[in-house]
């Protein structure tokens, strides 16, 4: 019988471990928002556009609507659903066959 040739030995190499799959927030770059800043957003931002208050605060336009946006500030008051009614009016339905000959056009 025929022999066959050893194989050199070569390493295994090390897998990578696989990284948890979450989300991890950065840490935030900027100027920390105070409780009086804050306080003076959450009072102006009914009355006066982003931009004046961000002029107030010395803040950048983007950072006041981020701003606005974590908080969840509304400019007016919540919107209500409408109450729904029994008795709807029906609109009238065409025959399917003018339809098809005005697709036809």
């Amino acid at each position: 019988m025929a022999r066959k040739k050893a194989r050199p030995k070569t390493k295994v190499k090390a897998r990578k471990k696989a990284k948890p799959k979450t989300r991890a927030r950065k840490a935030a770059a900027g100027k920390a928002w105070s409780r009086a800043e804050i306080q003076m957003l959450r009072t102006g931002y009914k009355k006066k556009p982003a931009s004046q208050i961000a002029k107030e605060l010395r803040r950048s336009l983007a950072s006041v609507r981020g701003k606005i946006s974590a908080l969840k500030l509304t400019k007016g008051p919540a919107r209500r659903a409408k109450p729904k009614t029994k008795a709807k009016a029906r609109k009238k339905v065409k025959p399917k066959a003018k339809a098809r000959r005005r697709r036809r056009r």
